[in-house]
C-alpha cells in the first residue's frame, strides 16, 4: 500500500519522456525525470519518498524531506497565506501548516517545532505546531530513571518544554 508522506520501495513500471512510472497497488505514480539517475531500469526497485503534487495526485522523489509523517522537526516559515503558513520541507512543495494547527502567529524566517501530520479526509500531508494536542497521553511505557531521547520545544518561566522519544510532550 502506498504511503504518502513517507518513504516508499516502488518497482519502475515504464519510461516516459518526463520520468518514470512506478508501480503500486492502487495505481502507478511518476517519478520526474529531473530525479531519474542514468542507471536505473525497468523492473528496479527504487525507495523513494512520496507526497501530493499542488493537484492532490501522488508523486516521487529522490529528494530527502526534513521530516516525515510522524516527526517533530524544526522547520522555517516561508510564506504566509490567509488560511496558513507554507513551510520549507526541503521539497519543492512547501508543507502548509494550516491556521487552525498553528499555535502563535507565524514570521517568515523563523523556525518552529512542527508536527508531520496526515490528513484522512483530503490525503494530504500538513504541519501542526500545536504540539502538545498531537503527542501521546499515555505515558505507561516510561518509567523512572529511563533513558529517553529530547527534542526542546521553548524554554518558560518554570522550565523547558521538550518532546520525549519523539512521542510524548512534557517539561
Amino acid at each position: 500500500m502506498l504511503k504518502i508522506g513517507q518513504y516508499n520501495h516502488l518497482v519502475v513500471e515504464k519510461r516516459v519522456d518526463f520520468g518514470l512510472y512506478l508501480e503500486t497497488e492502487e495505481e502507478s505514480i511518476l517519478l520526474p525525470q529531473k530525479y531519474v539517475s542514468e542507471d536505473v531500469n525497468i523492473g528496479d526497485k527504487l525507495e523513494v519518498f512520496v507526497y501530493t503534487d499542488s493537484e492532490d495526485r501522488p508523486v516521487a522523489t529522490t529528494l530527502e524531506p526534513n521530516g516525515i509523517l510522524g516527526d517533530f522537526v524544526f522547520l522555517k516559515a516561508k510564506d504566509l497565506a490567509p488560511f496558513g503558513t507554507f513551510m520549507d520541507w526541503g521539497l519543492e512543495k512547501d508543507l502548509l501548516v494550516p491556521k487552525s494547527e498553528q499555535q502563535d502567529r507565524m514570521v517568515p524566517g523563523k523556525k518552529y517545532l512542527t508536527k508531520i501530520c496526515f490528513d484522512e479526509q483530503t490525503g494530504r500531508v500538513f504541519g501542526t505546531t500545536k504540539i502538545a494536542m498531537h503527542c501521546d497521553k499515555n505515558i505507561e511505557t516510561l518509567k523512572v530513571g529511563q533513558k529517553v531521547d529530547l527534542l526542546i520545544h521553548s524554554f518558560t518561566k518554570i522550565g523547558i518544554t521538550a518532546v520525549i522519544n519523539n512521542r510524548y510532550y512534557g517539561m
